[in-house]
């Protein structure tokens, strides 16, 4: 079939939707690798909580390389059907792709803690929590953009798919990767909810630590090796609860 010049150009802009939507993907690939770059941030006591989001992590990020591989293949694809060249890499438009990783924001708390010695034995036998509520968001807003990415490619197959030969198979394989994509949102949600958990649990070890060396600094009562002996029941306790709760959201 011959392809008029109009249909090579739907081909053609259709293609470049695909590749914005391709370079969006450098922001996921991004923010994914800040939230698992630094494993300090949970600290010694509570490092082996993350250890199986890391491990899935890896393969969530090879399943994004291979989604954004298949994308570039496609955009080849249909620039060499409209006889056009391939798009080059852009700088200017990969670098105004808005960034995912959620700011850190210092609470008048923390900074209280960041005051003399206790810092450095907080932060290395527990971690960061407000750091770690900060990874949350930014698994968040991966999952977004993930969904809005998977929104914008079905939008593009429903109103700018011309009907050239092949134009079908094209959205066989597209749906395949919509569908794919809208699976990374749903795991990415999930690391979400997983990461801010873990937060949770950090933050009170971090309280129970805190609590402790406090205690053992002064003269230390009845009354208050009680009340840490409770405190670290009732974090038992919690920590069991919220342990399985992560096992069960991470196999689901």
């Amino acid at each position: 079939m011959s392809e008029g010049v109009g249909v090579s150009g739907q081909i053609v802009r259709h293609a470049g939707q695909i590749e914005a939507v391709r370079v969006r993907f450098a922001a996921v690939h991004t923010a994914s690798a800040v939230v698992v770059g630094d494993e300090t941030v949970y600290g010694r006591l509570c490092r082996w909580m993350i250890d199986t989001v890391l491990e899935k992590h890896a393969r969530q990020d090879e399943l994004v390389e291979y989604i954004e591989e298949n994308l570039r293949l496609i955009v080849a694809g249909l620039c060499d059907l409209a006889g056009q060249e391939r798009p080059r890499p852009d700088p200017v438009r990969e670098a105004a792709v808005p960034s995912l990783v959620a700011p850190v924001e210092e609470t008048a708390k923390a900074a209280m803690e960041r005051i003399g010695p206790l810092r450095d034995v907080l932060d290395e036998l527990t971690g960061r929590p407000g750091v770690i509520a900060v990874h949350a968001m930014t698994w968040y807003n991966i999952a977004v953009e993930q969904r809005d990415m998977a929104d914008e490619l079905e939008d593009f197959l429903s109103h700018d798919v011309p009907g050239w030969d092949g134009a079908a198979e094209h959205v066989r394989l597209m749906g395949h990767n919509i569908e794919a994509i809208r699976g990374l949102s749903s795991v990415s949600a999930a690391f979400a909810e997983i990461v801010q958990s873990v937060g949770v649990l950090v933050a009170q070890t971090r309280r129970l630590v805190r609590e402790l060396v406090i205690g053992l600094a002064v003269a230390p009562t009845d009354a208050t090796l009680w009340r840490l002996a409770c405190r670290i029941a009732v974090y038992g306790v919690a920590l069991n609860a919220t342990l399985t709760h992560l096992e069960d959201r991470l196999n689901g």
